[in-house]
């Protein structure tokens, strides 16, 4: 299997490629089986190593560095030409430069394209190497075996004919299928970016990210991620619900302004000077003493108070994780919220755990995504249990997390569920006044809540909303102006 390959084994047929392109290419190959099936399948034997070019290509340099051309390569050279004159390829290139993730996967989709209109071209007939059948020749002569000299010559001369019959067919079709392997390959690739970007990963390793995973890691998590329809679902609704999150944001801000008028001040915020001193710079009497109070901040100005800004502090996250969350698109929607609210965090730099409740209440998990990827993925594609639903201690076990470590001082408490719990009176009363002390706030998300729904636990809440599991994004919005 081609998992078993060195990155030095891995030989270019038709161009030259940097020996950091055969490791990448060769961390792809151990972390993606689905590409080691395309290329280790097939009767074009040597399909792998035009997928490494391919990769070199994206990833190093789009112009190629030609090898000495052999009859049986010819079919690589003439996809080269093709994809040389493509646009969309030209393109490509700059989108995956220096970036050998995106240049990975940008290659796996095209050659997943490509081998069919090879397969096609190629009618079935082995297409492979002729230097084992060439040193067979050349020992043959120098033994004297005349007979199976002819014969493997021969051999060749008709492996030889094929293979350029193959090229030939690929020639006259003029490139038919490039353009559109190169979009799909890099639709796919911005897939695979907007869902780690939906983890909390940068797609790169930029300069100032904290804690910049490995590129090997991220080909492992992307690889996961396509072998499990869950969990692309999952990534692809928390960043629907971030998109929509992140453009109620911006209006939010937008209408509360700078905050509310209290009174006036001096300083230099040109924004809210006022204008009688703005006039001062038509009066060329004032206009230097204008300049003065400037670089002084000693202008008149508004003295505005921001509004004040909740939901900005330390969070802890209770998830649901009964039975009833598995039925409908409630459990795809509540990892997805836990996506989110992390990535979140993570952006403003907020500390946060998570408690998994059924009838019984789990440890908490502490993690930041950026050092505990492995632990969130496990979290996203473990499925609800067949349990019932106890709220009071989850609850209990939140308020302890804020109590407790000083890290969560203030912090907010998220609570995710469809279901009905009784809470006593007293309980009710006892948490309430808690929540009051600790200066915490309690935001409350029902998911597509069962019919009956209780109000005891919206007592408790300072905000809260329906989710009805069908991408009622702009609700979502609010939930995250809010958290």
């Amino acid at each position: 299997m081609y998992t078993e390959l060195k990155a030095q084994d891995l030989n270019p047929i038709t161009t030259e490629v940097s020996e950091t392109s055969k490791l990448f290419w060769q961390d792809y190959l151990n972390s993606n089986p689905a590409m080691v099936e395309v290329t280790s399948e097939t009767n074009i034997k040597t399909l792998n190593s035009f997928a490494l070019e391919v990769f070199h290509r994206l990833y190093y340099s789009p112009d190629p560095e030609w090898l000495p051309e052999k009859p049986e390569h010819q079919w690589a050279r003439v996809l080269h030409n093709q994809l040389s004159e493509s646009e969309e390829f030209q393109n490509l290139t700059l989108t995956c430069a220096g970036d050998p993730l995106g240049a990975a996967i940008a290659a796996q989709s095209m050659i997943t394209n490509l081998y069919r209109q090879l397969e096609e071209a190629s009618d079935e007939q082995e297409i492979d190497e002729l230097d084992t059948l060439r040193a067979q020749a050349r020992q043959a002569k120098r033994d004297g075996r005349e007979d199976l000299f002819q014969q493997l010559q021969a051999q060749g001369q008709a492996m030889s004919q094929a293979a350029q019959a193959f090229a030939q067919k690929l020639e006259e079709k003029e490139g038919e299928g490039i353009g559109e392997s190169v979009e799909d390959a890099e639709g796919e690739v911005q897939e695979k970016k907007d869902e780690l970007e939906a983890l909390g990963m940068s797609w790169g390793n930029e300069s100032g990210d904290r804690n910049p995973t490995p590129t090997g890691e991220k080909l492992k998590l992307a690889a996961l991620i396509e072998q499990r329809p869950q969990l692309k679902k999952i990534l692809a609704l928390a960043g629907n619900a971030l998109e929509t999150a992140n453009r109620k944001r911006r209006q939010h801000q937008t209408e509360t302004g700078y905050g509310e008028l209290v009174g006036i001040t001096t300083g230099n915020d040109v924004s809210q000077i006022l204008p009688q001193e703005l006039a001062r710079l038509s009066d060329s009497r004032q206009k230097l003493s204008f300049y003065r109070d400037f670089l002084e901040g000693q202008l008149f100005q508004n003295d505005l108070q921001a509004p004040e800004e909740k939901g900005k502090g330390p969070m802890v996250i209770c998830l649901d994780c009964s039975g009833s969350m598995v039925k409908g698109n409630r459990f795809l929607w509540s990892k997805a919220l836990i996506v989110a609210l992390v990535k979140l965090a993570n952006e403003q730099e907020r500390v946060v755990s998570l408690v998994l409740f059924e009838s019984i209440c789990y440890d908490p998990i502490y993690f930041h995504p950026r050092e505990d990827i492995d632990q969130l993925i496990r979290l996203l594609v473990t499925s609800p249990t067949d349990g019932g639903t106890e709220f009071q201690r989850p609850l209990e076990q939140a308020r302890d997390i804020i109590e407790q470590d000083e890290d969560y001082s203030e912090a907010d408490i998220v609570f995710i569920t469809d279901g009905i719990a009784p809470l006593s009176s007293v309980f009710l009363q006892e948490y309430s006044d808690s929540l009051e002390k600790l200066k915490t706030d309690l935001f409350l998300l029902e998911i597509e809540p069962k019919q009956g729904w209780s109000n005891e636990l919206r007592t408790l809440a300072s905000q809260s909303w329906v989710i009805d599991a069908n991408g009622n994004f702009e609700e979502l919005g609010a939930v995250f102006t809010a958290c």
